[in-house]
């Protein structure tokens, strides 16, 4: 397995964003070998602006695997989805052009929870909306997963749908997607610590579908919340289902973002290795 680092590792949607150069310099002296771009530090998207970035990660010696992106499928108004599918698309694009190899998607929520930290207080449930159902937001993420099946394929690049909140929050509809879908090139992206319920069973559900993996720590404690992981369970897992991909560090703690991010790498190293 090769351990790299989530740009959001440094940024909780709080405070002032840095430029990308910024967060890619503290990856490479942090130690990271890899980086995985947080939509948001990307400033600009034109292709002069996606070359350069993809340079300065490269003079530092680090490969951008991949890049996350915030979606939401779970809409009953079809031309809302339609937007949805080509705002995914562009990002494929972009992802391309970075060298990425897996895109972060979700499946989206209903959005009935307007606060995020209420909705982390609901454990990450909401009920939806008025006269539809859960079976109703399955049916508008596999068709959207579907739509963009043709440009992931072209491109080469993985979607990864990520155990997150809304549809994907239970494993149960995701391995239901997977099998559905049947792709390649639709798989997990593994979040050890977005199963708050039913953590190990949920994970072990999703682990032979899991293309990348996304580990959370906590020193200083949560910024939402704190899961005890077992992470010696969770790398014997996915070392039982062959995975030997990339780990991507998503720190979420309150300690300082150097320290605490330090401190997971060493984390981290034990079980890698």
């Amino acid at each position: 397995m090769n351990l790299g680092v989530s740009t959001y590792s440094y940024w909780h949607f709080e405070r002032e964003k840095m430029p990308i150069n910024h967060y890619l310099e503290k990856a490479s002296r942090h130690g990271f070998s890899g980086v995985e771009v947080l939509q948001d530090h990307l400033e600009g998207l034109s292709l002069s602006d996606l070359k350069e970035v993809k340079r300065m990660a490269f003079n530092l010696g680090l490969s951008i695997y991949a890049v996350s992106i915030h979606n939401n499928f779970v809409n009953p108004l079809t031309g809302s989805r339609d937007k949805e599918v080509e705002m995914v698309k562009r990002w494929l694009n972009v992802a391309y052009v970075l060298g990425a190899s897996i895109i972060r998607v979700n499946s989206g929520r209903w959005r009935t929870i307007e606060s995020f930290d209420e909705l982390m207080k609901n454990k990450g449930k909401e009920p939806p909306l008025p006269g539809y159902t859960e079976e109703d937001a399955l049916r508008w993420v596999e068709e959207s997963i579907r739509s963009l099946l043709p440009t992931a394929e072209d491109l080469g690049i993985i979607l990864g749908m990520e155990n997150h909140w809304g549809v994907s929050g239970n494993a149960t509809n995701m391995v239901r997607l997977f099998n559905s879908v049947n792709s390649r090139y639709f798989r997990a992206i593994m979040d050890m610590g977005n199963f708050i319920e039913n953590t190990y069973e949920q994970l072990e559900m999703i682990a032979p579908y899991t293309a990348m993996v996304h580990a959370k720590t906590y020193f200083g404690g949560g910024v939402w919340y704190t899961l005890d992981i077992d992470y010696d369970r969770v790398f014997s897992m996915l070392r039982r289902h062959g995975f030997n991909g990339w780990v991507s560090l998503e720190y979420e703690g309150r300690e300082g973002y150097d320290s605490g991010v330090l401190k997971s790498r060493e984390l981290l190293l034990k079980y890698i290795r």
